[in-house]
């Protein structure tokens, strides 16, 4: 019987996920502190400005001890991942033997039934604990807010003829296919953040017109990819309306200044 009764810190876990809910207040406050700065006077919004970003980065420091102690957990967690499908693979190869040897003639049909029974109830065990080890993981994606950030992946551009996933890296959740009058074709598989922009820190620097310094982020979560403007000049434009933030789905379309970005969902 595969053994996935292993023994997880979940309390790191809670933490992390209460301090995700804390860091989500903070970014609401931000939000609308950029949105209505307008009605204050500059002075009064950069203060407040400020005094956020100081809380989000006090938050981001106490935090990140937790996340080294969850990667920890989630490395276990992977190990019997492994052992699970070590023993999956190994039961269907029995099971694939035994159906071979019955339709050579070897064993007749009540021979067959019989040797069957033990790598199909294998196999029936490896599901179910295949289901617990996903309901585990299931908590440790909501723990770090996505996939992405649990695994600690960067933005990185996809070079020509290059494939989304190098054997050391999981097939990323979405890519962002830039192009435009201009602009630097080019297809990035997106980690758990990107940052958008003309600045040469930015994790997708386009060099093209109507674009700001710092003018959007794609940030990775449960459901995919949400796509938040940073308060740019001129907007960010989905499929045609300008929006502050927006869920991306496959296929939208998201104009920034001359340069078109297109949303692509690999799974």
């Amino acid at each position: 019987m595969p053994d996935d009764s292993i023994h997880l810190n979940t309390d790191v876990l809670d933490q992390l996920i209460e301090a995700n809910r804390q860091q989500g207040i903070l970014d609401e406050f931000c939000r609308r502190a950029e949105q209505m700065k307008d009605n204050v006077d500059e002075a009064v919004y950069q203060r407040v400005s400020d005094d956020y970003a100081a809380k989000l980065a006090a938050l981001d420091a106490s935090t990140e001890p937790l996340r080294v102690r969850a990667r920890v957990e989630y490395d276990t967690l992977c190990q019997a991942y492994a052992a699970l499908e070590h023993t999956r693979e190994r039961a269907r190869i029995e099971k694939e033997e035994i159906e071979f040897r019955s339709q050579i003639g070897e064993l007749d049909a009540a021979q067959l039934a019989e040797r069957l029974v033990g790598p199909v109830n294998q196999l029936d065990e490896c599901r179910q604990s295949l289901e617990r080890l996903d309901q585990q993981k299931l908590r440790f994606v909501e723990a770090f807010g996505s996939e992405e950030s649990m695994l600690g992946l960067d933005t990185r551009r996809i070079g020509p003829g290059e494939t989304t996933g190098d054997g050391s890296l999981p097939e990323p959740r979405g890519l962002l296919h830039v192009e435009g009058e201009g602009v630097e074709s080019a297809v990035y598989a997106l980690g758990a953040t990107a940052r958008i922009g003309r600045a040469e820190d930015n994790d997708i620097c386009v060099q093209s017109r109507g674009i700001s310094r710092h003018h959007a982020v794609v940030m990775a979560n449960v459901q995919g990819f949400l796509l938040r403007d940073l308060g740019s000049q001129n907007g960010t434009v989905v499929n045609g309306a300008r929006m502050a933030e927006r869920q991306l789905s496959d296929g939208d379309t998201i104009a920034l200044g001359d340069a078109q970005l297109r949303y692509e969902a690999r799974k």
